[in-house]
């Protein structure tokens, strides 16, 4: 008897976790099984559709519907209902920049004490799916007789009122922690789902924190993502060399700029690489490259004005601004695996690629000083260093934290010379962030999925 199980891929992060890993190719293996793939548009059906194309795969456009009133004020809530160092980051962030969020704080930071409590989120989402009445999937349930309903963003509105129609009509729910930071950076779960998947141990906590995740009903399965880098081999040196264009004769300083949404200090960061180079102060036979996150875009009027620069824009992006609307295909996925092995260390400012790179055993560096006064504190990427799971990954030891150009200096040399040094450190930032790297986390989700 065919079983059908409804899949969100909303985010280009939910494609990468599950289209793209072994989630997708351990679910087409089993015959009495049918996908139906959730996606924004017909664009999107389409590029899927024709890469994913399975006669056990149908792909539905679900359009956002306009907010009823109750569903806005729970939206509302769940940002305020939570309380973590990020969020507390954020609060004063914005009180910096805006005046009115200065006379708005004393009461923010009173209402967010005193509510934002397990009671309290118990009773938001006793009246939440109560009050809150949509059927923008109910004509789909209707359709597929779905027997399970999977989500791997249960902090985006849409996939919500997924799993309250499920819960309406009696049918199970995964959900997916699909990210080390969502839990603390985002909002509280509205609807928890049957059972959750996490990364890790930590998230693991956070779900129970959080989200009021009981534990039975939490699965640590790892990270789909990073089962490639266990049974993916990396191309040839000689052809990823001549592919991002250097001279392989030289060494790679992968640079991971934050973007202009968190940073206006990206562009003097490589200048001062440069410039150090030019002195003589890093070495000459080591290349900069400059990798650009995949939901974000390069500044092509900066790049001109640095036609030394070498640069990768990874990627597919479906929208003209930064976000969630993006992809990377299985050639993006084998660059990185192939950037990642190359390269001789990472210097950044924070970022999630310090745990993709520490699996290459390679050494991290960060950058724990800005050039020039900036006004926006939105804007100060030395700040972020003060999130909840950024605070926990530099707690192994694996990330170093330089507060000058002197130090970092300092520390390119060092690396360059022993990139043996901090390698016990890095071990324990795979340990603490990847749980179990045997590339078998995709195997680990369908069999939870298969299970309930």
């Amino acid at each position: 008897m065919q079983k059908t199980i409804f899949i969100t891929i909303l985010q280009g992060v939910e494609a990468k976790n599950i289209l793209r890993t072994e989630v997708y190719r351990n679910l087409i293996k089993e015959p009495n099984l049918r996908l139906v793939f959730f996606v924004s548009s017909k664009e999107r059906a389409d590029y899927y559709g024709g890469e994913f194309k399975n006669n056990q795969v149908v792909y539905e456009v679900i359009d956002r519907p306009k907010a009823s009133f109750w569903n806005n004020i729970f939206s509302f809530l769940k940002f305020k209902l939570i309380n973590t160092a990020t969020l507390d980051l954020r609060r004063r962030m914005r009180t910096e920049k805006n005046p009115m969020s200065r006379v708005l704080y004393p009461f923010s930071f009173a209402f967010n004490r005193i509510f934002a409590v397990k009671p309290f989120r118990q009773i938001s989402r006793w009246l939440d799916y109560r009050l809150v009445k949509d059927n923008t999937f109910a004509p789909f349930f209707e359709k597929y007789k779905p027997d399970l309903v999977f989500s791997a963003h249960l902090f985006d509105d849409l996939e919500i009122m997924m799993l309250q129609e499920a819960r309406r009509r009696g049918i199970k729910t995964i959900g997916f922690i699909n990210s080390w930071d969502k839990l603390t950076v985002r909002c509280m779960v509205r609807l928890l789902p049957d059972q959750l998947l996490v990364y890790n141990e930590i998230v693991k906590k956070e779900a129970m924190d959080y989200a009021d995740m009981p534990e039975e009903r939490i699965t640590i399965v790892g990270i789909p993502q990073y089962d490639q880098y266990v049974f993916k081999k990396p191309g040839l040196r000689e052809t990823f060399y001549k592919r991002i264009g250097v001279d392989p004769s030289k060494k790679i300083l992968l640079y991971a700029p934050l973007g202009k949404t968190y940073s206006n200090t990206d562009w003097d960061m490589v200048d001062l690489l440069q410039n150090l180079q030019k002195q003589g102060r890093i070495s000459k036979d080591l290349q900069i490259l400059m990798r650009f996150q995949p939901n974000d875009f390069a500044d092509e009027a900066e790049i001109k004005k640095r036609p030394w620069l070498i640069y990768d824009t990874p990627g597919v992006r479906f929208s003209k601004k930064r976000g969630v609307d993006w992809d990377m295909n299985s050639d993006d996925l084998q660059h990185l695996l192939d950037t990642l092995h190359y390269s001789s260390m990472l210097v950044a400012y924070p970022t999630s690629l310090v745990v993709d790179i520490a699996v290459f055993d390679k050494p991290i560096i960060n950058i724990g000083f800005e050039i020039g006064q900036e006004p926006d504190p939105y804007k100060r990427p030395t700040a972020y260093y003060g999130m909840a799971h950024y605070q926990k990954a530099l707690s192994t030891g694996a990330i170093r934290v330089v507060k000058s150009p002197e130090v970092l200096v300092e520390w390119i040399n060092n690396y360059l010379i022993d990139p043996t040094l901090d390698q016990e450190a890095r071990k324990k930032i795979i340990d603490q962030q990847c749980w179990k790297l045997d590339g078998r986390s995709g195997e680990r989700i369908v069999q939870a999925m298969l299970k309930i």
